[in-house]
């Protein structure tokens, strides 16, 4: 899994993670591993792949996972981003 962090102006967090894992795979772990949080869910596909969004919203913020296919290269990226919490 290859990772990388970017830091922008809003306060929060990024954090991204490539890797080779299936898609439907990647969304079934982070959907069981985030499922008690009750988070809304939202997809959609495109020539280039899927790509599905899980954002939990917090008090101070939104924590979000979201998750995107290259079909193409056979990679899947994983973007963390928390913000304002």
């Amino acid at each position: 899994m290859e990772k990388s962090t970017a830091a922008g102006m809003m306060k929060g967090s990024l954090a991204q993670f490539t890797t080779t894992d299936p898609f439907d795979r990647v969304v079934d772990f982070y959907m069981d591993a985030l499922n008690k949080y009750n988070p809304q869910v939202m997809s959609n596909e495109s020539d280039l792949g899927r790509q599905t969004a899980l954002s939990i919203s917090q008090k101070k913020g939104v924590l979000s996972v979201a998750i995107q296919e290259f079909a193409t290269q056979g990679r899947v990226n994983i973007t963390f981003m928390a913000v304002g919490s």
